[in-house]
């Protein structure tokens, strides 16, 4: 998943101090609709330590009616490292639903590296790529191609 709409960065701000704007925060109560109809919970939540990243993260938590403790933060989310993003795969233990809060290009990248059919894919703000993997255990993410089950964006209702 791809952050929500944010802010421009403002003179003199960093970067990741950007937060989401209330177009963001619609776009989450969207997403999170679409996500509850195809009976997507997450049981594991990796996010950008930037702040508009993990308002999503919690957001999206809030709207899915799911504990914010499964929110954890890698650096690599925000360097756009993908294969330190490949190695943080490694330590996610038994989480069979995983969701990934980044920023494009890269979560957009990630996702053309794991699964063909997403090439034509480029992820717009909150869009989300819902990847399966036919794998015993996350180190085996590379072994093959993941299979792509949907994807999803903001919907103007």
């Amino acid at each position: 998943m791809r952050h929500a709409a944010t802010h421009p960065q403002q003179i003199f701000e960093s970067d990741k101090d950007r937060v989401l704007t209330q177009t963001g925060h619609y776009q989450i109560l969207n997403i999170a609709k679409q996500l509850k109809e195809k009976k997507y919970l997450p049981d594991y939540l990796l996010c950008s330590p930037a702040k508009r990243a993990v308002q999503t993260a919690q957001l999206l938590c809030k709207d899915l009616e799911i504990s914010q403790k499964i929110i954890k933060t890698n650096p690599a989310l925000y360097s756009g490292d993908i294969e330190a993003i490949l190695q943080s795969f490694f330590l996610l233990d038994s989480s069979q639903h995983t969701i990934i809060v980044g920023h494009n290009p890269t979560i957009s990248s990630l996702a053309h590296k794991l699964c063909l059919h997403t090439k034509t894919i480029i992820l717009p703000t909150a869009g989300v790529v819902s990847l399966s993997f036919d794998i015993e255990t996350w180190e085996n993410l590379l072994d093959k191609p993941a299979e792509l089950l949907f994807f999803i964006q903001p919907q103007i209702d």
